[in-house]
């Protein structure tokens, strides 16, 4: 398959999701004669981000619109996931210059609600991407479920360790709470970032975790033993939450690092496995596996795609990746901007999926589509 090839594959699933949406009633609107202008506003300086770019870019170049992306700040990203100045002052200029749409992935679920209402009152139009801000005026949001990127996580991890463990053989053989509390407590870590993406990605985590012992437990005939009876699903349920630590959240690869070596160096004593919620979050997680020796004792799963973490991934440090898709993120979300300014009916959201990436699938043509979309 060459690269042109791989390319229209590529950006038809953009399209085909696009114009799914689209299949629905609405108005077409008057057609305008001047460039249709829309503001891109993102998030931190990372290939995440950089991946959405270059979507809304060609989004824009194949649909004639001129794209303002980061523009209005000394800086020319947020320099963090609490950098509510920067997506502001870019909302501003946005409204400056009498822009006709706002794509944007907020910082915050209120902070930018001032702002958007100025952009609103000015009659931008405004699509949210990767998060939603909590504004009445958002008209889509266009981003992966948090929520099943941390299940696809707990999944594997279940699949990969937690069913292969001490506590599963304690369980078969003696079926009591606190055999397996001594050997289960902690046997998860989570660090997440500071962003509210992670409190979905961390609930779909503990609940995909809990969800995989007790569909092990049903395999294996086995019923957890309450006070001489069998435990409710509730007892269960609640019984289990007992395996979980969490760090601090954190917001950069330094603080993600030395929170890490805490919960490993202390409490972690009986960590098995690790989920970390974002590409700062995993870096920090992997930097202290790496300088601990622990790879092989504890199963990383992080969230992203940037290149140090598959390097991490392909040293045998990084376990598995949940990757979104930035490149249609991006893509789709100029889509949308766009019919939103010639009246068209949108969909209040388009999840556009999760993917696993492992060392053993990274090479695959598709996972490399995903990986790489510049490239092709």
């Amino acid at each position: 398959m060459n690269r042109s090839t791989k390319s229209r594959i590529f950006r038809t699933f953009a399209l085909c999701a696009v114009s799914a949406a689209m299949l629905l009633p609405g108005s077409c609107g008057k057609p305008k004669t001047e460039v249709t202008k829309i503001a891109v506003i993102t998030k931190q300086d990372i290939s995440f981000w950089h991946d959405v770019k270059n979507g809304a870019e060609d989004a824009g170049d194949e649909l004639g619109v001129a794209i303002l992306y980061n523009e209005g700040s000394s800086h020319d990203y947020p320099t963090g996931d609490n950098d509510y100045a920067t997506q502001i002052e870019y909302i501003n200029n946005a409204i400056n210059e009498k822009v006709d749409a706002i794509v944007i992935a907020p910082n915050g679920v209120t902070e930018l609600n001032d702002a958007l209402a100025r952009a609103d009152a000015a009659g931008i139009k405004i699509i949210n991407i990767n998060s939603r801000a909590d504004y009445d005026g958002v008209i889509s949001c266009v981003s992966s479920s948090d929520k099943d990127g941390g299940a696809v996580a707990a999944r594997h991890a279940g699949e990969a360790i937690l069913a292969n463990t001490d506590i599963r053989k304690a369980i078969a053989e003696k079926a009591d709470l606190q055999t397996v509390t001594e050997l289960g407590s902690g046997a998860i870590a989570i660090i997440g970032h500071t962003a509210a993406t992670a409190d979905n990605r961390i609930a779909g985590f503990k609940e995909g975790c809990v969800t995989a012992l007790e569909h092990q437990m049903a395999r294996d005939g086995i019923h957890l033993d309450v006070g001489g009876r069998q435990g409710s699903p509730e007892e269960t349920n609640a019984f289990f939450q007992s395996f979980f630590i969490e760090g601090e959240r954190c917001a950069t690869v330094d603080d993600a690092y030395e929170e890490a070596k805490k919960l490993l160096g202390k409490d972690g004593k009986n960590v098995k496995a690790f989920f970390a919620t974002n590409t700062n979050t995993t870096l920090g997680v992997c930097k202290a596996i790496e300088e601990l020796g622990l790879s092989e004792s504890v199963y990383v799963i992080g969230f992203n795609s940037d290149e140090q973490e598959l390097d991490y991934l392909r040293s045998g440090i990084l376990d598995g990746t949940v990757i979104q898709n930035p490149y249609n993120i991006g893509y789709v979300g100029v889509s949308y901007a766009k019919r939103a300014t010639e009246d068209v009916s949108l969909p209040q959201s388009l999840d556009t999926g999760v993917t696993y990436v492992t060392s053993q699938n990274m090479t695959d043509e598709y996972i490399q589509l995903l990986l790489y979309p510049d490239q092709y």
